[in-house]
């Protein structure tokens, strides 16, 4: 479960902050932490499923022990650094909501159920006029859509279903202190 572990720290790196900071080109600093939790959750659920066959090479297979195949290694790498996103050890428990980093994650995993994903955000968004609103109608839509797209894909089902419910638990206690 060093996998896991890995995927919380990279998760948590509170990259779209110190990106802000450092705003030298004068990019609006929703889109540059957007684009960076996007980044993460695209690198974290592509590089990481891979390390362990890639390290089976040198004998330290054993890095992912408890799963076994790459889906459950993607899925777990993208839960982990959901989690990491929200709980930060960085910036001392404090961190983003992780839809940019969970929708980057289902990019690479359920491409097509996290474009639907999106367009469905982008749809509420439309309409309300509220990212909030339109997170989580995207949220929602995730485990439906991979549902559809992915029919028998039951592990990356599972973790759209986690996420899932990890966005609807972050956006309703952000709904409830901020409304």
């Amino acid at each position: 479960m060093l996998l896991a572990v890995l995927a919380y720290l990279i998760g948590s790196l509170p990259l779209g902050f110190l990106l802000r900071r450092a705003n030298v080109l004068h990019v609006p600093s929703a889109a540059l932490s957007i684009g960076a939790d996007l980044f993460i959750g695209v690198a974290v659920a592509a590089v990481l499923p891979k390390l362990p066959f890639l390290l089976s090479r040198f004998g330290l297979g054993f890095l992912g022990y408890p799963l076994t195949n790459e889906a459950q290694l993607g899925a777990c790498a993208i839960i982990s650094a959901a989690l990491g996103h929200y709980f930060s050890v960085y910036i001392c428990g404090w961190g983003g909501l992780g839809t940019a980093i969970i929708m980057g994650g289902f990019l690479i995993l359920t491409p097509y159920a996290a474009l639907s994903a999106f367009g469905v955000t982008s749809i509420v968004l439309l309409f309300s006029r509220r990212m909030k609103y339109a997170s989580l109608a995207g949220a929602l839509a995730l485990p439906f859509l991979v549902r559809f797209f992915y029919p028998l894909d039951f592990i990356y089902l599972g973790a759209a279903l986690v996420c899932a419910l990890l966005l609807v638990f972050t956006h309703t206690s952000f709904l409830r202190i901020r409304t």
